[in-house]
């Protein structure tokens, strides 16, 4: 089979706003994720009564007044946000700025992977009903393999509003691999203000020995390479959990890792209990009695992050 593809920029989703981060948070909002405009910037929330910045390849500055106001109108514990200036936990994001990408920016030992990809799959633009039905086997087969649960995934309610949300938002598109028909693999991309971003991407594990998340990863790529507005592509953050083969996943398509500090301010009615060494040294016992509970990590991380981010901000130098 061969890759198809939907000509011309509108392929990547149109562009809505101009304001950074609207389109994402628009789409967040249609899931039912809460959405707050504050401190200069979009947040959303995410699991632990906290919040994270959008979009997440732009670093921010909040001021700390604003911040806390909004953390305390929310009732939320705290705020993670990217910074290249402010100390936090050690992080980054995953950004492809090349516009003469190609197969020859894929590391050598990948290049075979996308070329079975491209050949056992056609790759297009999902229909709403093809993701409706055929999506949530292909989430369970993930979530499954990494060792983890997301309701939004795996309840079909629940999916079916996300789905509701990616075709209600003219800045989404869905790509898919398909094989006669059959849905083995898909990836959500959200354009905004320049960027595109890859949001969310799961395939069938049957299939995974003929490569689809190969053949998209590398053809959304490239279309959004191509398009002449698009400033970059970026493919996400890094994980609070480790995810060493994802990380390498990604290097070998030719992203470039970009050192961010994940800055994570604390709501000051509970910043001492996060900060405190004695919780931190429970939660770390714990992680170390159960290595594979990715929550324990990923509390772990934060609690590490809020110690990190209290700490002054080194001096500028002039």
């Amino acid at each position: 089979m061969t890759a198809a593809w939907v000509p011309g920029g509108t392929a990547l989703g149109l562009e809505t706003s101009g304001r950074p981060g609207e389109n994402m948070a628009g789409f967040m909002a249609l899931r039912g994720w809460r959405i707050v405009e504050a401190a200069g910037c979009w947040w959303h929330g995410v699991e632990g009564r906290f919040f994270m910045s959008v979009p997440y390849h732009l670093p921010q500055d909040p001021d700390a007044g604003e911040l806390n106001q909004m953390l305390r109108s929310q009732r939320a514990l705290g705020a993670r946000f990217p910074s290249v200036n402010r100390p936090g936990l050690p992080s980054g994001l995953y950004v492809c700025r090349r516009k003469d990408y190609s197969i020859a920016c894929v590391h050598a030992k990948q290049r075979s992977h996308v070329r079975r990809g491209l050949e056992a799959f056609t790759t297009r633009p999902v229909e709403q009903s093809e993701l409706l039905r055929q999506g949530l086997q292909l989430n369970t087969d993930t979530m499954t393999r990494q060792g983890r649960y997301d309701p939004e995934f795996g309840e079909p309610a629940r999916w079916g509003r996300l789905v509701k949300a990616v075709y209600g938002s003219p800045a989404v598109v869905a790509y898919g691999a398909f094989q006669e028909g059959r849905l083995a693999a898909y990836l959500i991309t959200c354009r905004d203000g320049g960027w595109i971003h890859l949001m969310h991407q799961m395939s069938r594990t049957a299939d995974l020995e003929l490569h689809p998340n190969h053949a998209l990863t590398f053809l959304v790529t490239k279309l959004a390479c191509e398009d002449s507005a698009i400033e970059g592509v970026s493919y996400g953050i890094a994980s609070l959990s480790s995810s060493p083969g994802l990380h390498e996943y990604k290097l070998r398509f030719g992203y470039e890792f970009l050192e961010r500090s994940s800055v994570l301010h604390l709501n000051p009615l509970g910043a001492a209990v996060f900060r405190s060494s004695l919780l931190l040294g429970g939660v770390s016992l714990l992680r170390r009695a159960m290595p594979r509970d990715q929550r324990i990590e990923k509390l772990e991380a934060v609690l590490t992050g809020a110690r990190l981010s209290a700490k002054p901000a080194p001096a500028r130098t002039v």
